[in-house]
């Protein structure tokens, strides 16, 4: 019980501070020109890793290319989302893994991706999920990651992608 209220008192504590840091800096987080500026950063972000925005051509290619996928659940607005856009997708070592994957950008404010984000029971951004090729949901990342983060996860998925594809190869040795 005391820790409880220990969280919760940490938990009010910084609420309050940051309504109080909002308020102070509220025309600078609530203009419409910041919100165009990140919009527009977000675009140019994405240089060191190629996504595609359909997530059916993207499913069919993964398929095709027998390549597992990364789907970056995004929203343009969020700062977090656009930090890994900036940070984590830039980094030379998640480029050089990001060429193993079909990279799906998953925007969650445009309507058309409701039924791919039910699908996934995504509900904040930035989520990463991994699927492989053949569409089974592997491991799952729900928050602002590093380049060194995502790295760690995106070759923990080609691992389990490796391992699910030699245990099927040795049941089909069995038979």
């Amino acid at each position: 019980m005391l820790r409880k209220l220990a969280f919760c008192g940490l938990s009010v504590a910084t609420i309050v501070a940051f309504v109080c840091f909002a308020q102070k800096n509220e025309s600078k987080y609530l203009s419409a020109s910041l919100r165009a500026d990140v919009a527009a950063e977000t675009d140019l972000a994405q240089e060191n890793v190629v996504f595609l925005t359909d997530y059916e051509l993207a499913v069919g290619k993964a398929e095709k290319e027998n390549k597992p996928a990364l789907l970056f659940f995004m929203s343009k607005t969020c700062k977090h989302s656009v930090n890994m856009l900036k940070g984590a997708f830039a980094s030379s070592r998640v480029e050089k893994l990001a060429k193993q994957f079909v990279c799906v950008q998953i925007d969650m404010n445009d309507p058309k991706n409701d039924d791919i984000c039910d699908e996934f029971d995504v509900v904040a951004s930035p989520t990463v999920q991994f699927v492989s090729a053949s569409g089974v949901p592997l491991q799952r990342v729900a928050a602002e990651q590093t380049g060194e983060q995502l790295a760690t996860q995106m070759q923990a998925a080609l691992t389990s992608v490796a391992w699910h594809a030699s245990r099927a190869e040795e049941r089909g040795l069995l038979r």
